[in-house]
């Protein structure tokens, strides 16, 4: 993927804790808890179960929100419209 989208998504996710659960992952990325634990199940986050809930790496967060798989998403999220928004923005001001 290209790098500028990767930096882009590790800015987007400095704040985060280094472990994250569902509820946050669906704050940051504005998808619902069935998309993010269907991520989870289909292998594109890796996740690990405690106490009956999934725990998730930020790096793992981080290497699907910076693949194609994300940034292609059929249907996008509000929250990721916006992003993906505001990093065009930052692209054209490079330019």
């Amino acid at each position: 993927m290209d790098k500028k989208w990767c930096k882009f998504c590790e800015q987007w996710l400095e704040d985060s804790p280094d472990i994250l659960t569902v509820l946050e992952i669906k704050a940051i990325t504005g998808y619902c808890k069935t998309s993010v634990q269907g991520w989870i199940d289909r292998g594109l986050i890796k996740a690990f179960l405690t106490d009956r809930s999934n725990k998730i790496p930020k790096s793992s967060l981080l290497e699907f929100m910076s693949s194609r798989k994300f940034y292609n998403m059929h249907v996008k999220s509000k929250k990721l419209k916006a992003k993906l928004q505001e990093f065009e923005r930052m692209i054209d001001n490079e330019n």
